[in-house]
C-alpha cells in the first residue's frame, strides 16, 4: 500500500504552506480562486483523500447508524479570565470549542487562579462530569497543580504551557512564519531587519524564532543582522528607544503584537519611519497588521488532536516525551508594511 497523501504533501508539491492547502481544500475565499484551483488539481492528481480518522469523528455525530461520538472536555486556565495570557488564548479557545462542538464534544472552562480549585477537588469534579480530555490554557501554573492526577485524562496544550515534556503540544510553525516574512520582504528595498521577542515567550519558541531568523539572514548575505531586542511588558520607553537609535532597523519583526503607543513613546513612527511585521497574530485589533495570522487553525488542530486521543483512550503518560504538532499561519497584507516614500527630487 502506498503512503497516504497528506495536506503537507500537497503543500510541498505546490510550494505553499499547509494552512493555505487546508483553506483551499475547504474552498475558503481567503485563498485566491486561481490558487484554490491549482491546489485542487494537484490534490486530485496525487489522489488525496481527507484524513479518515477526522472524517470518522465528523460523520459519527450525524450518522443514524450506531451511537454518535461524544465526549466532555475541560479547558483549565491557570490565570483569571481578564488576564493577558487568558485574553491571548481566547481566540484559539473559541475555535477549539467550535471544532469540538462540531465533533460532538461539550466543553467546560475552569479557572483555577487564587486556589479556587485544589487538585483533588478539581479531579473529582471532572470525574463526576465524565470529562475525558483536558486542554491546558496559557499562563503561569501554581506548583500544587503537579499533584493533579494527569494520568487519568487525555491532555494537550500549546508550547506556552510548560507542565512537563510529556504533554503533547501544538505550536505555531515559526520556521514557516519567518520564511513567509522574509519572502515578502525580499520584494522590498530594505536590508536592516530587527527582531523583537517578548519576555513571556517560551524558551523553545525563542530558539525556533532566532534559528529561523539567522538562517534566513545566512541565505541573504546582503542583509544586515541586528541583535534581537527583548521587550518587557510595562517597561519604560527609553530601552526600546536606545535599541532603535543604536541599530536603526528599517523593518521590525515582532513576535507578537505590541501596542503602537509604545512605539510612539519611544519615538518610533510606524510605518512612516520603520516598517512593522508581526510574526504571530492571534488577537483582535483595530489596526490591520502586516504579518502571519494564525486564524482558526491552531484551535481546530488542538481540537482534532484531543478528540483523537479521547477516541483511542490515550491518556497522559509521564514517562515519554510528548508529540509536537506544528500549525502554519497565513500571510496577510496590512497597513504596517509598505514601500518607502519616493524622494520629491526623483
Amino acid at each position: 500500500m502506498g503512503k497516504r497523501v497528506t495536506q503537507k504533501s500537497i503543500a510541498m508539491e505546490c510550494g505553499v504552506s499547509t494552512a493555505t492547502v487546508s483553506y483551499a481544500l475547504r474552498n475558503s475565499a481567503r485563498i485566491p480562486l486561481k490558487t484554490r484551483n491549482r491546489i485542487a488539481a494537484v490534490a486530485k492528481k496525487l489522489g488525496y483523500q481527507p484524513d479518515p480518522s477526522l472524517a470518522s469523528l465528523a460523520s459519527r455525530r450525524s450518522s443514524k447508524k450506531g451511537s454518535p461520538f461524544s465526549a466532555s472536555v475541560a479547558v483549565i486556565h491557570p490565570n483569571p479570565k481578564d488576564s493577558r495570557p487568558s485574553r491571548l488564548f481566547d481566540l484559539h479557545c473559541h475555535h477549539f470549542k467550535a471544532k469540538m462542538n462540531e465533533l460532538g464534544c461539550s466543553v467546560t472552562d475552569f479557572y483555577i487562579d487564587s486556589g479556587r480549585y485544589r487538585p483533588e477537588r478539581l479531579a473529582q469534579i471532572l470525574r463526576t462530569r465524565g470529562i475525558k480530555g483536558i486542554l491546558l490554557g496559557w499562563g503561569k501554573w501554581p506548583d500544587y497543580i503537579k499533584r493533579f492526577p494527569w494520568s487519568e485524562f487525555a491532555v494537550i496544550s500549546t508550547v506556552r504551557t510548560d507542565l512537563g515534556s510529556s504533554i503533547d503540544k501544538v505550536s505555531m510553525n515559526h520556521f514557516h512564519a519567518l520564511d513567509d516574512v522574509f519572502q515578502q520582504l525580499d520584494n522590498l528595498p530594505y536590508n536592516r531587519y530587527g527582531v523583537i521577542l517578548h519576555d513571556d515567550c517560551p524558551e523553545i519558541t525563542i530558539k525556533h524564532i532566532l534559528g529561523a531568523y539567522y538562517a534566513n539572514h545566512y541565505e541573504r548575505p546582503s542583509l544586515k543582522s541586528l541583535p534581537p531586542y527583548c521587550f518587557n511588558m510595562g517597561e519604560p520607553p527609553e530601552r526600546l528607544a536606545q535599541w532603535y537609535q543604536k541599530h536603526k532597523p528599517e523593518v521590525i519583526i515582532s513576535h507578537r503584537v505590541i501596542d503602537p503607543k509604545i512605539f510612539a513613546r519611544a519615538g518610533i513612527s510606524v510605518p512612516d519611519e520603520v516598517q512593522l511585521v508581526v510574526l504571530e497574530i492571534d488577537e483582535e485589533s483595530s489596526i490591520q497588521y502586516s504579518g502571519v495570522y494564525s486564524g482558526a487553525e491552531m484551535g481546530r488542530t488542538i481540537a482534532v488532536s484531543l478528540a483523537r486521543k479521547i477516541r483511542s483512550d490515550e491518556v497522559y503518560v509521564g514517562s515519554r516525551n510528548g508529540k509536537l504538532t506544528f500549525v502554519s499561519g497565513t500571510w496577510r497584507e496590512g497597513e504596517t508594511l509598505r514601500l518607502p516614500k519616493k524622494n520629491s527630487n526623483e
